[in-house]
């Protein structure tokens, strides 16, 4: 037997007036609709805990995840008269010519340097043999 309804029990067999009777009547039903609250909550609570500690682990493992794909994909970056090279799993381990401005691979294809994005503009005064000879020197 519940507390609740040891307090309802009770409040039969008390000499009291009606209208006290009534009161006491609606706070135990007050006190009931509370304590049904409570449990719904903290029902509620302990998911909601579970799945933190869930999203908690699959966030370590995402993490986890970057970072080895990071060190996976590192490259090896210098910038020299106004050209960046990179050197990585991405270009074979050799030092590939990039747009300084907007790091896309550098077009070498119209007998100067320039880059590949016709919307950045980026074109220093260095020749394709000028380039040539830095990375044969990084």
């Amino acid at each position: 037997m519940s507390l609740l309804e040891v307090a309802r029990d009770t409040l039969k067999d008390l000499p009291i007036s009606d209208i006290v009777r009534e009161r006491l009547s609606l706070a135990l039903d007050r006190f009931a609709d509370a304590e049904a609250k409570i449990e719904v909550l903290q029902a509620e609570t302990g998911g909601l805990k579970a799945q933190l500690e869930r999203e908690r682990l699959d966030h370590k493992q995402t993490q986890q995840e970057l970072q080895r794909l990071k060190d996976e994909h590192a490259e090896e970056i210098r910038v020299h008269g106004n050209v960046e090279f990179r050197r990585g799993k991405r270009t074979g381990g050799v030092w590939v010519a990039f747009c300084p401005v907007c790091h896309t691979l550098a077009d070498l294809s119209t007998g100067g340097v320039c880059c590949a994005d016709s919307k950045c503009g980026w074109a220093p005064l260095l020749a394709v043999e000028q380039l040539e000879a830095t990375r044969r020197t990084l």
